[in-house]
């Protein structure tokens, strides 16, 4: 087991919590660990886990530069992280999103539900058979996103459903994502 591994775990529990920027994420593992963690440490876990698709970056915390007018420089201490659902629920959320008439919360919904798409193809990386290509991802989300939204309501609710299934980690998902891929990339 790595020695960062329960600080990982923890890590992964604070933002489980809340969508968090990484200076808020340091103070709440320091307290909840009551060990006094390194910046490196807390970055090492964070690109790990980005890396990994586990969480991903949601915004930015402009606070982090108390009332500066004129910003030349990024701060790490102000990128905000949220973990990447995969519980079918969550995810069935996520794409009824896309239908809201707020702007800013379908362009999230849109956001998030891509890197699920793009974490769920790393997962199956070997298992696909070769005539899906996964080489255009954004390409097949695309796709996907667009021929849901041209359906009448009653399939799009079905679309929706098995979407949301394939992208979860749920039993037998892995077979679904497959056989729902080859549906959309065989759609003109």
């Amino acid at each position: 087991m790595p020695k960062n591994y329960s600080l990982r775990e923890l890590t992964i529990e604070i933002i489980r919590e809340k969508e968090l920027p990484k200076k808020k994420i340091l103070e709440q593992i320091r307290r909840k660990s009551g060990k006094s963690i390194s910046d490196k440490t807390l970055n090492e876990i964070l690109m790990s886990l980005l890396k990994e698709r586990e969480i991903y970056i949601t915004g930015y915390d402009f606070d982090v530069y108390k009332g500066m007018k004129r910003i030349q420089s990024i701060k790490a201490e102000g990128i905000i992280f949220g973990l990447i659902k995969t519980d079918p629920l969550e995810i069935g959320l996520l794409i009824n999103q896309l239908e809201s008439d707020d702007p800013s919360l379908v362009r999230n919904a849109l956001y998030e539900l891509k890197m699920i798409f793009k974490k769920k193809v790393d997962q199956m990386k070997g298992l696909l058979t070769p005539e899906i290509k996964m080489q255009d991802t954004d390409g097949i989300f695309n796709k996907m996103v667009f021929y849901i939204k041209s359906q009448s309501p009653d399939q799009k609710l079905v679309l929706k459903n098995k979407l949301a299934w394939s992208l979860s980690d749920e039993e037998e998902s892995a077979e679904l994502f497959e056989h729902f891929i080859n549906y959309i990339k065989s759609q003109k």
